[in-house]
């Protein structure tokens, strides 16, 4: 396959577990924050309920509102002390120039905070990269709800069919699946539910093999 014979005008990219390798930091963070509140929980749960900016996570693991303030201050104070120790997964940045230079339209739809996500874009050199972006902040609505998704179809005009998602969390399975668009899902050696497999998905198990089949279907290239 060739550049112009691509079906794909537009990739969309989820940040964290795709793009940056932060996951464990986010897991690890969600799950002590909120320990001292209930039993601590292991990381299947954690990711089960990512979705939406930070406060919204931490309020779905503790079950109310009962102690969300004290927990999510702790969580961002965990953050900004360990962002620092984030990096793009090996390739992230090559792929994405390669698909700017190719002419693909790059758009970001995540769960974290637009401020947040902005002050790390800043620290891997990616801002001002993406054509369209909605962070967890900017509706009302969050992953797995398809509306963010749906919106950066709206700027660019172009059909589900033509465009490309990859993430590699069940909320980013259930929103593409929602939406129409097909996926490249990174399972990180997890298992997701059969029941999110059920329409265009590319299942790999690392952010590498993701780029590489993101290469095949929208470049004509590993």
């Amino acid at each position: 396959m060739n550049r112009s014979a691509s079906p794909f005008g537009g990739v969309v990219f989820d940040l964290d577990g795709t793009l940056l390798d932060s996951m464990p930091l986010v897991l690890k963070g969600l799950a002590r924050v909120v320990a001292p509140y209930r039993p601590r929980p292991d990381a299947r749960e954690v990711m089960a309920n990512l979705g939406g900016p930070s406060e919204a996570c931490v309020r779905r693991l503790l079950g109310g509102e009962t102690h969300v303030a004290e927990a999510l201050a702790a969580y961002l104070k965990f953050l900004a002390e360990h962002e620092d120790t984030t990096r793009l997964f090996p390739g992230a940045r090559e792929l994405v120039e390669d698909l700017r230079a190719a002419g693909v339209l790059l758009g970001l739809w995540t769960g974290r905070e637009r401020s947040a996500t902005e002050v790390r874009l800043r620290a891997v050199a990616l801002e001002g990269v993406f054509e369209a972006m909605v962070c967890g902040d900017d509706l009302t609505s969050h992953k797995p709800d398809p509306e963010g998704l749906q919106r950066i179809l709206e700027q660019w005009r172009l059909a589900p069919e033509a465009v490309l998602f990859v993430g590699d969390s069940d909320q980013d399975l259930e929103g593409a699946r929602a939406a129409g668009v097909a996926m490249v899902a990174i399972h990180h050696d997890r298992t997701f539910p059969p029941d999110l497999l059920d329409h265009s998905v590319a299942l790999v198990a690392t952010p590498a093999e993701a780029y590489a089949a993101v290469r095949a279907a929208v470049l004509g290239r590993t």
